[in-house]
């Protein structure tokens, strides 16, 4: 009971990232909606030559997914960052394995993989994005969206590949995974082949 507790309220602190996330991109959403409709702003901009902003509607569209993937993933990237320092990157390397693979079908190395490469992934479209955006919106208000419209494209290849295709049969049941297919067979599946495999070997003897 004690390590269920511990990875449940442990969870529950690895969950709130998501909420937290979420508020801090809303709160950016509006204060990007009140810039754009803020003459002052907007007037500043055009006198220093940075850019100026003609149809509002249609440029926060275009900057709205770019802004809530990026600061979504700088929240949880620092988020969990946090996380590894106060537990470690396997978030539950302290609790018993045995029970735990009972728990969730995996250990804590399981947990540690996919935590690892999901700061990694966070890291590449949180602040990095961020900083590439706002760096190339400065130069100009297109550049910037061509820039980070790119760069959502092909991190959502890359996150595929490293990390989605790369742990598809390492997801605990609490991290979304289900049924894992691959486990089930590897574990039942091959588990009564043998055992037929040795029954044929026995009869033949006989």
């Amino acid at each position: 009971m004690k390590d269920k507790e511990k990875f449940l309220r442990r969870m529950y602190i690895y969950r709130l990232q998501y909420v937290f996330g979420g508020i801090v991109t809303f709160f950016s959403w509006v204060l990007l909606n009140s810039l754009f409709y803020c003459n002052y702003w907007t007037d500043l901009c055009s006198i220093l030559g940075i850019w100026e902003v003609k149809d509002y509607l249609g440029m926060l569209l275009l900057y709205t997914p770019i802004v809530a993937v990026s600061v979504f993933n700088t929240v949880t990237y620092f988020y969990s960052q946090y996380l590894v320092k106060k537990y470690g990157a396997d978030l539950f390397g302290d609790l018993d394995q045995d029970w735990l693979r009972e728990f969730q079908g995996f250990d804590s190395s399981a947990f540690g993989e996919i935590f690892t490469r999901l700061i990694q992934c966070r890291k590449i479209a949180g602040p990095y994005l961020l900083a590439t955006f706002f760096a190339t919106t400065l130069i100009h208000q297109y550049l910037g969206i061509i820039i980070g419209l790119i760069y959502v494209i092909a991190y959502s290849f890359y996150r595929d590949t490293y990390f989605d295709t790369a742990i598809a049969d390492k997801v605990p049941r609490s991290m979304g995974g289900g049924v894992v297919v691959s486990r089930i067979i590897d574990r039942e599946f091959t588990d009564k082949i043998d055992q037929l495999s040795k029954d044929l070997k026995q009869a033949k003897k006989k």
